[in-house]
């Protein structure tokens, strides 16, 4: 199963703009958030067109265990693993946090690992990985927040955005075969660490989610 989502929120832009039409102000409408320390990931298809068979609208991120520590990041239909954003006030504010998740027993952190767009799958070498691993993960890669209206996750799982010189734009880049996701926090309870745990939730952080993902209509929201 091939799955996709662009690491530049190219898209965000559009969704805040707002232009006022013949001095009439525009009043944003968007979907009710909270506050929570942890969430779990949903996937969101941003092109129902290229979606996959069976859909994978609605799916959660979860990790497959493919060697001691290390986990392929995928998609279940399940109920997917909880995450949390972790880092001091100025690195969340500087987008200097990640995203972790515990995991073992004694629990210790599992992050959210990204390969550079120099960095290819040693399976699927015309591919950049994504892995959920024991570590910090990869600093910066965190969920998107002010002066984005949505608060959402991106990552890359197969391609990156390509600059088009021509338009000044960045274009995604969606390989045959494959579908673009977002995936947007839904808020859940970050469980307490037991007595001995290696992980710590000293830096995690209240993010901005939603207490349900799969019952927004999106369409109904905007500027």
């Amino acid at each position: 199963m091939s799955l996709f989502a662009t690491l530049l929120a190219v898209g965000a832009a559009s969704l805040a703009s707002a232009t006022p039409l013949q001095g009439r102000q525009v009043i944003p409408n968007y979907p009710p958030n909270e506050l929570s320390t942890g969430f779990r990931l949903v996937a969101n298809v941003t092109d129902p067109a290229t979606d996959l068979t069976p859909s994978v609208d609605g799916w959660e991120l979860q990790g497959i265990h493919t060697g001691a520590g290390l986990n392929d990041a995928v998609l279940t239909s399940e109920t997917g693993r909880i995450f949390y954003h972790n880092g001091t006030a100025s690195e969340i504010h500087y987008a200097l946090g990640s995203i972790l998740s515990d995991g073992g027993s004694p629990p210790f952190p599992y992050g959210i690992y990204v390969q550079t767009a120099d960095e290819f799958d040693a399976t699927y070498p015309a591919e950049h990985d994504v892995t959920i691993n024991v570590g910090s993960g990869t600093i910066g890669v965190s969920l998107l927040a002010f002066p984005d209206p949505y608060f959402y996750f991106t990552v890359v799982r197969f391609a990156y955005d390509t600059f088009n010189n021509a338009t000044a734009q960045f274009e995604r880049n969606v390989p045959a075969g494959c579908t673009a996701i977002t995936l947007i926090p839904e808020c859940d309870v970050l469980p307490d660490l037991p007595e001995g745990s290696l992980s710590s939730h000293q830096f995690a952080s209240p993010s901005k989610c939603y207490e349900d993902v799969s019952a927004i209509n999106w369409p109904e929201y905007g500027p």
